[in-house]
């Protein structure tokens, strides 16, 4: 009766094409054969944050429908990160713990990177928030930082229809 702040069915299964279309593009082998970002469980959770940044941003920009799909996303996001870490080895009396972790750097990473694309010169300004939280080499934090933005305008060149629905892939 009252399930109004509950997510609908159809919801759920918009965020699980977009959790899916995300995780696809964090796991393009490019980024990791290019040693733009360490391929190590933390630098994939790098990578599912920084694609999943951009999917965020454009979800939100819609208002209240996107930002409920956007925290729809975040929560199946986290889900996949408990489970990870559970299959992983990680007990129960920690879990919760480190999952707290990953979502400071996770929404503290969204955050700067948001700043970044909204400045003015996005591509030095997200090279900078890349070099101090991803990649300390400034020429791939830079060659990462232009594989996003490119990414950026798939994502924003979705059109409403597109992200309310979910896409296939990014």
């Amino acid at each position: 009766m009252f399930n109004w702040f509950k997510p609908k069915a159809a919801d759920k299964d918009v965020a699980k094409r977009w959790r899916d279309a995300v995780t696809g593009a964090a796991r393009n082998p490019e980024p990791f054969l290019r040693e733009w970002v360490t391929d190590t469980v933390y630098g994939r959770f790098n990578m599912v944050a920084l694609v999943a940044t951009l999917a965020m941003r454009r979800m939100r920009a819609l208002g209240g429908e996107g930002r409920a799909l956007s925290s729809a996303l975040s929560e199946l996001l986290f889900s996949d990160f408990d489970h990870s870490l559970r299959e992983n080895g990680v007990g129960d009396s920690s879990i919760a713990r480190r999952i707290r972790k990953m979502g400071e750097e996770f929404f503290g990473l969204a955050k700067a990177v948001d700043e970044a694309l909204d400045a003015g010169g996005p591509k030095q300004a997200l090279t900078e928030v890349l070099q101090r939280n991803v990649q300390k080499d400034a020429e791939k934090a830079q060659a990462l930082a232009v594989y996003l933005i490119d990414l950026n305008v798939t994502v924003e060149d979705l059109s409403d229809a597109q992200v309310l629905a979910g896409p296939d892939a990014l």
